[in-house]
């Protein structure tokens, strides 16, 4: 059974409001001093309101950059193999543009975003239980609800799930490394993880996740973290969700399911 909880937000437990954290983009419009800085986040002024309205203003007008200094922690489980290798390809490595920098094809300076690993680092992190030292004896796994409808295939889903748990004590009664043993398991298997991320990709996320052609075991966790997240800061999630829900067209353009226009027929519509 999908199951996520919540780990960590900013002032998580204290009485502090976590979205006055994003007070601290006020430093880019005034010159405002460190100790000012921290009386804005930790002080009663400007109300929870005003820092709301604050909030909502960046958001709307872009600037996106002050959410990344908002990072979020949530723990899932009841979640398969299958669906969390798809949160790899939020691993996202922030560039740092360099003039001068040596072209390794024409070896002269020239300016390009230095992809080096000691330059960039990820948006997102993930801690996954491991299949190598955690022994699957007595796993869960995934059924697709839409199983339910052929109970024949359902029966023999069960039934190779029940062997395949056979296998896997065998192989480890056997002596076999846990490690090989492994390769027995199906992708239904459940998978517990840990996400570490910020609220600019963690919005980017909802924007591909909560997205009617998502996968449903994806759609179902991101719509239902993402009422959580409202819950926690309604204003740093404002207009969260699938892209066509922020934006007000689809992105996926003759992929989209018609919920909402794509830009050609948003921008055709207004001639």
């Amino acid at each position: 059974m999908l199951k996520f909880r919540i780990i960590y937000y900013p002032f998580m437990g204290t009485p502090v409001n976590t979205e006055r954290l994003v007070l601290m983009a006020k430093l880019c419009y005034s010159p405002m001093a460190t100790d000012e800085l921290f009386a804005a986040v930790h002080g009663e002024k400007p109300s929870d309101k005003s820092c709301g309205s604050f909030v909502r203003s960046l958001i709307e007008s872009g600037h996106l950059g002050a959410l990344e200094h908002w990072y979020t922690s949530f723990a899932v489980e009841g979640y398969s193999r299958i669906s969390s290798q798809q949160n790899d390809r939020h691993r996202l490595i922030k560039m740092f543009k360099e003039p001068g920098v040596m072209c390794h094809v024409q070896e002269e300076p020239c300016s390009g975003f230095v992809n080096d690993p000691e330059q960039g680092s990820p948006d997102t992190s993930q801690l996954q239980q491991s299949q190598r030292y955690v022994a699957e004896t007595d796993f869960r796994y995934v059924t697709p609800s839409s199983f339910e409808s052929k109970p024949e295939y359902l029966a023999e889903y069960r039934d190779l799930q029940q062997r395949v748990k056979s296998l896997q004590q065998k192989g480890l009664q056997l002596g076999l490394p846990p490690e090989d043993v492994r390769f027995c398991l199906t992708n239904a298997t459940e998978t517990r993880f840990i996400i570490t991320t910020n609220a600019r990709q963690l919005r980017h996320m909802f924007n591909l996740r909560c997205c009617e052609r998502a996968q449903w075991e994806i759609r179902d966790l991101f719509k239902s973290l993402l009422e959580e997240y409202k819950r926690i800061a309604p204003n740093i999630f404002h207009k969260a969700g699938a892209s066509c829900e922020e934006l007000g067209y689809c992105p996926e353009a003759k992929f989209g399911c018609g919920r909402a226009p794509t830009l050609q027929q948003l921008l055709e519509s207004r001639r």
